[in-house]
């Protein structure tokens, strides 16, 4: 057996020279324990959280406007006057590449939508009928979503709130003027409404039939504004970014148009700005947390330390040295943090597990873009945290090792 392990669980036990005296040591341990599981039970849950906060917002941006997307050079997504040939030569590679799920083409146009007491403006966004509607299905609030299989079709989804606004519901028609060279109008008609609580996009975004679209702009039938590339939620977006920035340069041919990859980081820089804030919170709570944690456990190591003082005298009177009684007491806290991290792992995971499945905890989606609070389970984060949660607590615990160090064992023996 372990010396060092044999003796720190005497101690542990209350079988050192001190047990008996009061259970000053026991108290001191149990703070200790209370303190790393509350603070490792805030780190996951706070971890958790803001990768729930990274997938939700990713998966709303994501579907309004791709992960990626092929765009014409000094364009955005939304161009309507560069339109390019949706015939892509290496289209089909970006398709099979790994992490991606769907490449989509896209038209967009602009257009006023004239009621009788006002006037809206919003972008039309052309798709045809192999558009992964999977996100709007979700949040499909009234209504169907619209078929643009067969004949060119007149109807429309959009949100809920900009159908409000309008005094409009499903069934409705309303009419859209297109200004370009000339002044064009059309007629649509409601078929859907989704809530995705995404105010910018909710109040302007419109989705139609392609072939509407490049009618209006007077198109060709293969024309697009963009090509979107929708990746999975697990894929590195950055490495993704580069490998097809590599394939379009390396892969077009003469006949290809000249096009250039952009993300959805670029496209919606203020919501990923307030990830990024978020992550500095989440680093914040991470430091604060192992800082006080770690602090506590000094504060109930000394105690303990304190009652077993002739102990330490004992161990040193027989010839153990202040490095080995150190690792005895490192055992002592080692014991006491790795029950601390089990348990407040535990407790924050059935916690994000309620939620996940429940939605108990609910939020103002005008201010954090979803209805409740979102969780996402990464076990490698989560055993990351852990680790370093460990490591930093052990770390600062080993500033004990210098008052065992001073530990005289002719006085603690005399004093005893």
């Amino acid at each position: 057996m372990n010396t060092y392990r044999y003796i720190a669980g005497k101690i542990r036990g209350g079988s050192g020279v001190e047990a008996g005296r009061d259970r000053t040591g026991s108290v001191s341990s149990v703070i200790g324990l209370v303190s790393v599981s509350v603070s490792i039970f805030v780190i996951i849950v706070a971890v958790c959280v803001l990768l729930g906060f990274r997938r939700e917002i990713r998966t709303k941006t994501s579907a309004y406007m791709g992960t990626l997307a092929l765009v014409a050079p000094g364009q955005t997504p939304l161009n309507e006057q560069y339109p390019f040939s949706g015939n892509i030569s290496f289209l089909g590679k970006i398709d099979s590449l790994q992490g991606v799920t769907a490449c989509q083409r896209v038209a967009y146009c602009s257009g006023l939508i004239k009621t009788a007491d006002n006037i809206y403006g919003a972008h039309f966004k052309g798709v045809d009928s192999l558009y992964n509607f999977s996100f709007f299905k979700e949040n499909l609030s009234g209504g169907e979503i619209p078929s643009f299989a067969g004949r060119i079709s007149s109807d429309v989804l959009m949100a809920g709130r900009l159908a409000h606004q309008m005094g409009c519901e499903t069934g409705d028609e309303i009419t859209v003027y297109f200004i370009g060279e000339e002044v064009k109008v059309r007629k649509f008609t409601i078929c859907g409404l989704f809530d995705a609580q995404l105010e910018n996009l909710d109040n302007t975004m419109i989705l139609c039939d392609i072939r509407q679209v490049q009618r209006i702009g007077g198109w060709d039938k293969d024309e697009v504004s963009t090509v979107e590339i929708m990746a999975s939620d697990k894929s590195d977006l950055d490495y993704l970014q580069t490998r097809i920035s590599d394939m379009v340069f390396e892969e077009s041919t003469d006949d290809d148009p000249p096009l250039f990859v952009t993300s959805v980081k670029r496209m919606f820089p203020n919501l990923y700005d307030w990830l990024n804030l978020l992550d500095f919170n989440v680093i914040a709570i991470l430091i604060l947390m192992i800082v006080v944690a770690g602090f506590n456990m000094i504060s109930s190591l000394l105690i303990i330390l304190f009652r077993n003082i002739s102990s330490i005298g004992l161990l040193k009177a027989m010839g153990m040295t202040s490095k080995g009684v150190s690792r005895v007491f490192r055992n002592v806290a080692l014991n006491i943090v790795g029950k601390g991290l089990i348990i407040g792992t535990a407790a924050a995971v059935v916690l994000c597990a309620v939620q996940k499945h429940f939605k108990i905890l609910t939020l103002d989606p005008e201010n954090y873009f979803v209805k409740y609070v979102p969780i996402d389970f990464n076990i490698w984060y989560i055993l990351l945290a852990d680790a370093v949660a460990l490591v930093a607590i052990m770390l600062i615990l080993s500033l004990t090792s210098r008052f065992v160090a001073k530990v005289s064992p002719d006085k603690t023996m005399r004093a005893a």
